[in-house]
């Protein structure tokens, strides 16, 4: 007689969703989740929302692509084609939309979209290919803050500001003022795309 142990691991269950599960475009942008377990996509279509069985989509608010998304204190803040605001939940669990772009249209760059969304000290940064536009949470008192090139990527780590201009390398914010943390020559021609403090050091990932 032979007695032979084998072990397995068990792998986590995946299901995949198709555009004719969720009905809406194949390219997705970005994901948020709020506390009560709902996941938002932003989808070339508009605003994905999943509660785990069913997916709704709502239009974005100006017909164009939504480029971001990002669930801050109970709001859904979307970064769209000039175009940026939040969803909010009604009483009778509806979306309804509330621009806060629409009183400095006049201030948008021609074709300007935002693909960013960050939450930093009581301040909402929706982060452009080419600025930060940022707004106190409080005030709604609108601040700009220029690039000077081609803004990459941006990352919130530690609560400290970080972002990369083409052919410049790693920038930081200090006191609302753009930093020069690091200009090799990696980071000059590579895109970063992860971010992360490690022991008290940045690890950066690159494509």
């Amino acid at each position: 007689f032979t007695c032979r142990t084998t072990f397995a691991q068990e792998l986590p269950p995946l299901l995949n969703y198709t555009t004719t599960d969720y009905n809406a475009e194949n390219q997705n942008w970005a994901i948020s989740q709020t506390q009560d377990q709902l996941i938002y996509v932003a989808n070339n279509k508009g605003l994905l929302e999943f509660n785990g069985a069913r997916w709704n989509l709502y239009q974005s608010p100006n017909q164009t692509i939504i480029r971001s998304v990002n669930v801050l204190n109970g709001l859904i803040y979307i970064g769209a084609y000039m175009e940026f605001g939040y969803w909010e939940k009604d009483g009778f669990g509806n979306l309804n939309y509330t621009s806060l772009s629409k009183d400095i249209k006049q201030e948008l760059i021609e074709d300007e979209q935002f693909w960013n969304i960050i939450d930093y000290n009581g301040k909402i940064i929706f982060q452009s290919l080419s600025r930060f536009i940022i707004i106190e949470e409080d005030s709604s008192e609108v601040q700009f803050l220029e690039a000077g090139g081609t803004l990459l990527k941006s990352f919130k780590v530690d609560n400290q500001i970080f972002y990369q201009v083409s052919g410049r390398g790693l920038i930081e914010i200090r006191s609302g003022k753009p930093y020069l943390l690091c200009q090799d020559e990696r980071l000059k021609n590579q895109v970063i795309i992860g971010l992360f403090k490690i022991k008290g050091e940045l690890l950066i990932l690159t494509d």
